[in-house]
């Protein structure tokens, strides 16, 4: 490794990674405040540092300025200070005329890129920031520029929006033989100009091709490269078009953990700005749900929920909503939502709260939420509702509005609309719902919510090629509506805009809705083939509520079999099914609705976690994508003169059965009442039956005795049915605690 001095920093350059030393150390440290940075120095291998005014001549050189940062840094690597007495920084300028859009320009300091340190396979780029100014075009914290000014091997920018950014141009070969991607772009959390400095960076890994940028030491955006870096021996630029202060950029030729990146303090630990997810009142003990159901079964334990992460989970999604009126806190309920494991929110858009000025958005709100929800492993599905009253000052800022019209509202809308997709979807939001409950108005005829729904997914289309969309987002399930606006979109060659038919199916008992289910499936066969049905939102209350499904005496265990019955009526057909909601709403501070899993104050803290989290918690932790819909089961249930619900599925890798079933011809009660029926099921396989209830998690031995085959026929006796789902599944298939032996 060589050690030199190049214009006043030091400089590390080696020439190969070994126990990943950095390949580049710019401490921008010996110049005197106001001093232009210049070559001064070149070591043995060429390579030397210079500070200019700019690609074009625009703008003036970087100088030196007193304006440091943390006085010393430890290094995550070593665990050891690598910075003391840090003095200075660099400071740039862009040029104010400089026009808006297009490539960065201003001031720079450039290293030349024909060392081998210069092009690692994978590496991580870091650096502290502090901005002046956000600028309307890019600013290159750090790029490995490619082909002249044209590309970029790597680059880690603020974009014109003040997002951090990373752009990868991996193009090789001519025609059919070309392959990776141009001017591929990631996006990441705004850089807040507020005089603090922030650290910034991004990492590359050359083997899995994945790339994620961190800013203040959290993961905010991030993918996969299109294919292995490309270099050349064109020079690596920092600052380029920046207005503000840098120091202490360091390249690694490895793809570094956050906690391994630059620190002002010793223990990683010590300095995260958001704290591990904790949840002080999320039960995790066995006896989290109790309830009077007691089947003559022998119990063995009790499910260990799945938080995200350990799950793959892409027919569920749950209910964010109404975070822009405030009627719920994302600060207050975040800490539940890994733990749930489902990983697919839903918010909304919140026109009014973006766009207060016309033409100006600010994004900030809802930033915070969406950067935060990724950094907890979340996806994130943004709605675009609702209306805006700088044009419409009736517009309705919640379910039951007119849809947008007139010349400039909708020019308005369009932009808006616009705005969002560009903002958004660099960091990493692919999935979109058209306006929601449009139908609750009948001033918005069929023909009114198709014009919208196709002006408003070109747009994101246009933007977005990749992007997912979710059309219609109806009240209710009116197969017939759906068919007739689907015959619309598809008259007009417009169903390639969308992936998802979206309604939402309240009823009081979510059994009802199955024949409907089945009706919209086979249309949607028909009419719409590529087209898949979401349900996009329905819940019940745990007590007394004012909106749907309002008269019905609900308790938290009716509340909670209710989801349970939804969800899995839903998966059941095939369906995508999203719980309503994750905290109750404070529509009014008098009376809050109850329909969230966790139940929460005027003010929107938390009060307590209700027993239908832990319920949703069991459902996903045994309904996800390890299994597959097996709707050619052969079953029969005998023993009882009811019509029980039952699905059947088996888990993808074993070929194992898991079936449910259970009472569903009544509105889910607030009893217990078990009776008994015999499961025949042709073809079936398990080896070690369960039978587990899903709203308390508790799993029971079926005995040799209950058990019999014949042949490929598997016969079950006894077995416990209520009006909560119970599942008929193998005990090789689950995780959970033993129950404690009585003494």
């Amino acid at each position: 490794m060589i050690k030199t001095s190049v214009f006043g920093m030091a400089f590390l350059l080696a020439a190969s990674a070994v126990c990943a030393e950095p390949a580049g150390f710019w401490r921008f440290e010996g110049g005197q405040p106001g001093e232009a940075a210049a070559v001064v120095a070149s070591d043995v291998n060429g390579a030397a540092m210079a500070g200019k005014a700019g690609v074009s001549g625009q703008g003036s050189p970087p100088v030196y300025d007193g304006e440091a940062l943390h006085k010393e840094l430890w290094d995550g690597l070593t665990g050891k200070p690598v910075v003391t007495g840090n003095g200075a920084s660099l400071r740039f300028r862009a040029p104010e005329d400089a026009p808006p859009g297009g490539a960065p320009v201003g001031a720079e300091v450039v290293v030349p890129g024909g060392d081998p340190a210069a092009r690692p396979e994978s590496f991580t780029v870091e650096a502290f920031v502090k901005i002046a100014a956000h600028v309307p075009r890019h600013a290159l914290i750090a790029s490995k520029r490619r082909n002249g000014q044209t590309g970029a091997s790597w680059s880690l920018s603020i974009t014109p929006g003040g997002a951090l950014g990373a752009r990868f141009d991996t193009e090789r070969g001519e025609g059919a033989e070309r392959v990776g991607q141009f001017n591929q772009c990631l996006g990441g959390a705004r850089i807040a100009d507020d005089g603090a400095w922030h650290h910034a960076a991004l990492t590359y890994d050359g083997q899995t091709q994945q790339a994620s940028l961190y800013l203040d030491y959290q993961r905010c955006g991030g993918g996969k490269v299109a294919s292995a870096l490309v270099y050349d021996e064109s020079d690596l630029v920092i600052g380029r078009g920046l207005d503000g202060w840098l120091d202490e950029v360091r390249l690694t030729p490895e793809a570094l953990h956050r906690e391994q990146f630059l620190r002002p303090v010793r223990f990683f630990s010590d300095m995260q700005r958001e704290p591990a997810v904790t949840v002080p009142l999320l039960d995790q003990t066995p006896t989290r749900v109790q309830s009077a159901l007691k089947p003559a079964l022998e119990r063995i334990g009790t499910l260990i929920p799945k938080p995200v992460g350990q799950l793959e989970t892409p027919m569920w999604s749950l209910g964010c909503e109404t975070l822009d009126r405030d009627l719920a806190n994302w600060s207050a309920y975040r800490g539940y939502l890994a733990p749930l494991g489902i990983k697919r929110i839903r918010l909304q858009g919140g026109w009014n709260r973006t766009e207060t000025k016309k033409g100006e958005y600010d994004f900030a709100w809802l930033d915070r939420i969406v950067d935060d929800a990724i950094s907890l492993g979340l996806e994130v599905c943004l709605e675009t509702s609702y209306g805006n009253r700088l044009y419409d000052p009736q517009a309705a800022l919640g379910p039951g509005g007119l849809l947008p019209a007139g010349e400039e509202t909708l020019a308005a809308w369009d932009r808006w609309v616009e705005a969002m997709v560009r903002h958004y979807a660099p960091k990493g939001v692919k999935e979109w719902m058209m306006y929601n409950e449009p139908n609750l108005r009948k001033e918005n005829t069929l023909e009114k919510i198709v014009a919208n729904n196709i002006r408003t997914a070109e747009i994101i289309k246009r933007i977005d090629p990749e992007a997912k969309i979710g059309a219609m987002v109806l009240a209710g399930l009116p197969v017939e509506a759906i068919k007739t606006m689907l015959e619309m979109i598809k008259s007009q060659g417009k169903l390639d805009l969308f992936h998802w038919a979206i309604y939402h199916g309240y009823s009081g008992n979510p059994d009802r809705l199955n024949e409907r289910m089945a009706e919209l499936c086979a249309m949607l066969a028909e009419v719409a083939p590529n087209i898949k049905a979401w349900q996009g939102e329905a819940g019940c209350a745990s007590e007394e509520v004012q909106f749907a499904l309002s008269g019905i005496d609900w308790t938290e265990y009716s509340h909670a079999k209710w989801n349970a019955r939804r969800m899995l009526c839903d998966i059941g057909h095939g369906v995508e099914s999203s719980v309503f909601t994750i905290s109750d709403l404070g529509y009014h501070k008098d009376f809050i609705s109850r329909y969230g899993l966790l139940k929460t104050n005027p003010d929107n803290s938390i009060i307590k976690v209700k027993t239908a989290y832990y319920t949703v918690q069991n459902v996903v932790t045994v309904f996800n994508g390890a299994l597959e819909r097996a709707p050619d089961h052969a079953l029969a249930i005998a023993g009882t003169g009811k019509e029980l619900t039952w699905f059947a599925f088996r888990d993808k890798k074993s070929g194992l059965d898991v079936v449910t079933l259970w009472d569903g011809t009544e509105i889910p009660s607030n009893a217990s009442e078990i009776e008994t029926v015999q499961v025949t099921i042709k073809g079936g396989r398990l080896k070690e039956p369960v039978w587990v209830d899903l709203v308390t998690g508790n799993i029971y031995a079926i005995g040799p005795e209950q058990m019999a085959v014949e042949g490929e026929t598997v016969v079950f006796k006894d077995v416990p049915v209520y009006d909560g789902p119970g599942v008929l599944t193998d005990r090789s298939l689950l995780d959970f605690v033993p129950a404690r032996k009585k003494k």
